[in-house]
């Protein structure tokens, strides 16, 4: 539909605003004379949740999300939102004390691991959870390349070959975070993600225009005919079963909105005061619900156009229905949707691929490098090794792009399920006092084990996801911590530091 051409001059004037955010970022650093890593950053409240949301909508919005609501129904979508307003519990009662913690010691945590070295003083604890995450982050920029690759070549009909847009991508996507790291990114998220936003929206009423003259009622009334499974679970596809209503929302209140290493940080360190914490916890639902509602009624519209479609190629119903529909249509507006699709993908992409690369050279560096090696890297040095880091990283994932798996979400959920059993550590750590490194390590272990067999052994990754290895994860901090002991000064400064940070800046708001 669209030239080789076409697609990459799109691309080309992306790259070259990303590149012209990094440009001005570090030569506003340079001016201010700032000081400290390209890894961590201190920003406000719009910047804060802007490139929380740009993280998270990644290639789920304009691929995995409307095709799993074209697979999933109705009862996918209310999944999605009952997960939603889980946040701000969440939030409050977890990452709010991560941030003052961090805060109070000085704002210098660059990886989720920072936090728990913090509480447990556990190297091994560091590394292994280093390596959970990293585990977790390969799969996710995978997931990315894999989606964009897709858009460019379904956009020209093949013209782009998959694995030329793959290397393409990729090389780009790392040269960036190399050049600007996350403050840069941070910044492009701001703009982007609003934009992204109403791109998504553009698109749904463009194809309820085309498919049903702008009537809503009229695309559900033909969908209730045509498709009831839409309004009932377990879906279309029988692929929201009733063991998914509880895994799948569960998985992501945790997993995805908080345990991803990239969203770990952001909710965790970035925020400039309580305050922006706060607004944080406020409007993501408000935004993240706008966006997955938009999804949902693309997979209704797609649905209700063409049933039918096999399960790799509903996780391209935008461009289908581009071109299936809008293009008869109008061709001139068919070609501005298309080209705002793949740039509206690898820009949603890039936001999550920027924030996972960072976070996981500083992984690379602090936690593995320097915690479990002992290969103290100077300051002078640090920047070249965060950057040796983050291009190993991206060409790696480049690779594993190359021969990836049949669905976009099979990645995303099993990047989002590894990291789940982490959380019973978080939370026990904060507000347990008797909480043992010897079961932090131990219960590490055996969530994560158990997330492997429920995807490898057992097959039923695909319907629990994380939740059973949360749950073994959660007992198992338990018994073992009631069973060991560990020395109370290793602890003593978290807490010294958990209760002044909370006497502070709670007294602060407050006033």
């Amino acid at each position: 539909m669209l030239s080789s051409t076409t697609v990459w001059i799109a691309f080309a004037c992306y790259m070259i605003f990303l590149l012209g955010v990094a440009f001005y970022v570090t030569q506003k650093e340079k001016k201010q004379k700032s000081s400290g890593s390209m890894l961590t950053a201190k920003v406000s409240a719009p910047v804060l949740i802007m490139t929380y949301i740009a993280s998270l909508m990644s290639t789920w919005v304009f691929f995995a999300g409307p095709g799993a609501y074209y697979r999933g129904g109705i009862g996918y979508w209310i999944s999605e939102m009952s997960y939603i307003a889980l946040f701000p519990i969440v939030a409050h009662f977890t990452m709010n004390k991560v941030w003052i913690v961090n805060r109070q010691k000085g704002g210098g945590y660059e990886t989720p691991a920072d936090f728990y070295y913090q509480r447990f003083k556990s190297p091994v604890l560091t590394t292994l959870l280093g390596l959970i995450f990293l585990v977790a982050s390969l799969p996710y920029v995978t997931s990315v390349l894999v989606a964009i690759a897709n858009a460019a070549q379904y956009a020209t009909d093949g013209n782009i070959s998959y694995s030329m847009a793959v290397i393409v991508v990729g090389l780009i996507m790392t040269i960036f975070v190399c050049v600007g790291g996350v403050k840069s990114a941070a910044m492009a998220d701001t703009v982007q993600g609003l934009l992204f936003i109403i791109l998504l929206w553009v698109i749904v009423i463009a194809c309820l225009i085309v498919g049903f003259g702008g009537s809503l009622p009229a695309a559900i009334s033909n969908l209730w005919e045509q498709t009831p499974e839409f309004f009932s679970y377990p879906g279309p596809d029988s692929w929201t079963t009733y063991g998914g209503r509880f895994g799948y929302p569960f998985s992501c209140a945790i997993g995805w909105t908080i345990m991803l290493p990239h969203v770990f940080v952001r909710s965790g360190y970035f925020g400039d005061n309580l305050k922006t914490q706060r607004r944080l916890s406020f409007y993501t639902p408000v935004l993240q619900a706008i966006v997955w509602t938009g999804c949902m009624l693309i997979g209704l519209i797609g649905l209700s156009l063409a049933p039918g479609l096999d399960s790799a190629t509903t996780e391209l119903i935008i461009p289908y229905m581009v071109k299936n529909f809008v293009l008869s249509f109008s061709p001139a507006l068919a070609k501005v949707l298309m080209i705002g699709f793949f740039i509206g993908a690898s820009a949603v992409g890039l936001s999550t691929a920027n924030a996972f690369l960072s976070v996981s050279s500083a992984i690379v560096k602090k936690d593995l490098l320097e915690k479990t090696l002992h290969l103290k890297v100077s300051e002078k040095n640090e920047t070249m090794v965060t950057r040796i880091v983050i291009l190993a990283i991206g060409l790696a994932s480049t690779l594993m792009a190359i021969n990836p798996p049949d669905l976009i979400f099979t990645l995303i959920m099993f990047s989002i399920a590894i990291v789940m059993p982490l959380f019973s550590i978080l939370v026990l750590g904060i507000y347990w006092k008797k909480a043992t490194k010897q079961a932090a390590i131990v219960s590490a272990i055996v969530g994560t084990v158990l997330v492997l067999m429920t995807y490898f052994v057992w097959n039923i990754g695909n319907t629990w996801y994380g939740a059973i290895g949360l749950l073994g994860s959660t007992i198992t901090m338990v018994v073992v911590s009631l069973a060991t002991k560990q020395d109370p000064e290793d602890s003593k400064e978290f807490f010294e530091l958990l209760n002044k940070g909370h006497e502070k800046y709670y007294e602060v708001t407050e006033k």
